[in-house]
């Protein structure tokens, strides 16, 4: 839903966030569950803040997991702040999740394999023949985790990496996070459901401190400025293959290869390799046995 200064498309769109609301079950920042009357001022708040943040600035868009950053916000700020910093991040870290559709966030998606590549190419290899993809990781990054972590120092502690860090970040902790749990997620079966169940199940004692400095690495080693053109690694092997076809070329190499074997010059390649790799034999055999 569209956010403008445009009255009769921000009433609409306050009408769409109300709904939202009205389906989201809220808790106080203490933790304890809120009780009717609480609820009813939290959510009018986190209304008023979903509200000012998008209708500033350029046109913005609202997207389901908005109301978790934002209520993330509201918890620790008044909702004075929380909309001004709710805002802001609109403009920076929040920028490519607030348009008309999810494509670039889907983009940031997929700069997780080739990040996790790097670091273990055979944990790479196994993300990618299963064919699980990146969604595993879509409620991590438009949510900041909120959605998923239950423990809410825990989620401050990971927003405030993520306001002072470079806009990707959260693309380098789900690699940390994939990185940190390669035995449990190669133990599986290597099929879709398997695998993607797996990665999307975030365990709830993980050591966040860890995955924030193991984060924070590979940000250092793989600046933002090469993230996106960074070539997936398997098997010691650098793969410049085009970034929104990866996970089709992966799947299907070893078929492309039967498929080039058998064309003409595919033929004629193999015959070469094959009369080559006999006269070497031939040779070797004849020097070692000559009488």
């Amino acid at each position: 839903m569209r956010f403008s200064e445009k009255k009769s498309t921000l009433q609409s769109s306050v009408i769409t966030v109300r709904f939202v609301l009205t389906c989201t079950e809220l808790t106080l920042a203490s933790g304890r569950a809120a009780k009717k009357a609480e609820v009813a001022v939290l959510k009018e708040n986190l209304k008023n803040v979903i509200v000012k943040s998008l209708s500033e600035g350029q046109t913005r868009y609202y997207y389901q997991g908005y109301h978790d950053v934002s209520l993330t916000m509201l918890y620790v700020l008044s909702e004075h702040l929380a909309s001004q910093v709710m805002s802001r991040l609109c403009a920076t870290h929040l920028t490519s999740h607030i348009r008309a559709n999810l494509d670039e966030t889907s983009n940031q998606m997929k700069l997780i394999i080739p990040l996790v590549s790097q670091r273990c190419p055979e944990l790479a290899d196994f993300i990618l023949r299963s064919d699980a993809g990146t969604m595993f990781s879509l409620s991590w990054i438009i949510t900041w985790f909120a959605y998923v972590v239950s423990e809410e120092n825990i989620i401050y502690r990971l927003y405030d990496v993520f306001i002072t860090s470079p806009p990707l970040m959260a693309v380098y902790l789900s690699a940390a996070i994939v990185l940190y749990r390669k035995r449990e997620i190669m133990s599986v079966e290597c099929e879709l459901s398997s695998v993607h169940h797996v990665l999307h199940a975030v365990p709830q004692d993980l050591p966040w401190e860890k995955l924030i400095w193991d984060a924070r690495d590979l940000l250092l080693t793989y600046p933002e400025n090469q993230l996106k053109t960074l070539p997936i690694k398997q098997k010691s092997i650098i793969l410049n293959v085009p970034r929104s076809k990866y996970l089709e070329w992966s799947s299907n190499w070893a078929s492309r290869l039967i498929e080039l074997a058998n064309t003409p010059a595919g033929i004629a390649i193999t015959s070469s390799l094959l009369v080559g790799v006999g006269a070497f034999v031939l040779s070797v055999y004849n020097s070692n046995y000559r009488f």
